[in-house]
């Protein structure tokens, strides 16, 4: 779901702006909180926040250079620090995350050449 996540972020960021992708980020960290199991919660909305924030701000420095590169580019980003941090916090080790940062990852790129595609053919 956090994939999703990354990539309905930056849709909202171009929809609305940066501050409303900030306080979906926001939002989604209390979510988190909120309906994770008690064990894993705060490893959950840490990372959610700490990878969604850095995401944003990958996403906003690079999408006027094109948005598929900036969509892939944080993806990357985020998908990293969420993966990593939540491991971390919430087993003491980073073990398993390099198979969730990987599908982060590929999800970012499909939507990356999914923007690619369309903006190509608007081109045309």
């Amino acid at each position: 779901m956090i994939g999703l996540a990354l990539v309905l972020r930056d849709w909202l960021h171009e929809l609305a702006g940066c501050g409303w992708a900030l306080a979906a980020v926001i939002f989604g960290g209390v979510l988190s909180l909120t309906f994770s199991p008690a064990a894993i919660a705060f490893a959950s909305a840490a990372a959610f926040t700490v990878a969604e924030i850095a995401d944003l701000a990958v996403y906003a420095k690079l999408r006027r250079r094109g948005k598929p590169i900036a969509v892939f580019a944080s993806q990357i980003v985020g998908a990293f620090l969420d993966s990593a941090i939540f491991v971390w916090i919430a087993f003491g080790s980073l073990e398993f995350s390099a198979g969730t940062t990987l599908a982060k990852i590929y999800a970012g790129a499909v939507v990356a050449a999914v923007l690619s595609v369309s903006k190509h053919r608007k081109n045309a």
